[in-house]
Order: C-alpha cells, then structure tokens, then sequence
C-alpha cells in the first residue's frame, strides 16, 4: 500500500509539474503573441515614418531647387534692367530726337507757374491766394 501511496503521489506530481509547464507554455505563447502584435504594429509605424521621411526630403529637394531658379530668375530680371536703364541713359545721350525734346522748355503749368492763357490771379504769377499780402 505504501508503494501504491507513493506511486499515486508521485504521478500527482508529475501532472502537477506537467499542469504547471502546460500553463506557463500557454502564457508564453499569449505573450509571444502580444509581443509579435507590437512587433508588427512597430514595423508598420516605422514604414509609414519612412515614407512620410521620404515624401519630405523629397519636397525639401523640390523646395531647394524652386528656390534656386528662383534666384536665377530674380539676377536675370536684375541684370535685365541694368541693361535697360543703361541703354535708357545711352538713348538720352545719344539720340538727337531725345535731346531736342529735352532741350525744349517746360510749359508754365509744370514749372510751377500758371499759363500765360488761363491768368486768373491778375498777373502776379502766382496761385490764387499765394499773395502773402493778401493772405493776411
């Protein structure tokens, strides 16, 4: 009776001990899965931050080269109207028919005296009540 006692405890133990390490493989695997879900979470979140790093750098390059024809373009326009006020300067100093029209006087209304037709203020010479005399 004694080695039945001690066979059925033995065999308790054994399914214990195989109970106990059937649960803990359970719990791996639980935790395996769990892990393996964070893992892939993880993988995806970095591939969707590649990309976004990609499209990025990708625009930042598009902005850079923008910005340099922009600049090209600004020096041309730049350089473009030096030229053009250059040869301006040139066709004033060289063209008879621009210096001819330069030479000619100012009409009365524009150097600050009033047409010599249309005197209204009695023939001073001057606006309408710019007679500090009769200002007074």
């Amino acid at each position: 009776m004694k080695a039945i006692a001690a066979a059925f405890i033995i065999a308790l133990v054994g399914i214990l001990l195989v109970g106990i390490q059937q649960y803990r493989v359970i719990a791996l695997r639980s935790e395996m899965q769990i892990e393996t879900k964070s893992k892939d979470d993880a993988i995806k979140a970095n591939t969707e931050s590649q990309a976004t790093i990609t499209t990025l750098r990708a625009e930042v390059q598009r902005n850079a080269d923008y910005q340099r024809d922009l600049t090209k373009r600004l020096q041309a326009s730049q350089a473009k109207a030096r030229k053009a006020e250059k040869n301006f300067e040139d066709l004033k100093r060289s063209s008879p028919a621009v210096r001819d029209w330069a030479a000619q006087p100012l009409p009365d209304g524009l150097r600050g005296k009033a047409a010599t037709g249309n005197n209204h203020n009695g023939g001073t010479g001057r606006a309408p009540g710019a007679d500090p005399v009769r200002a007074r």
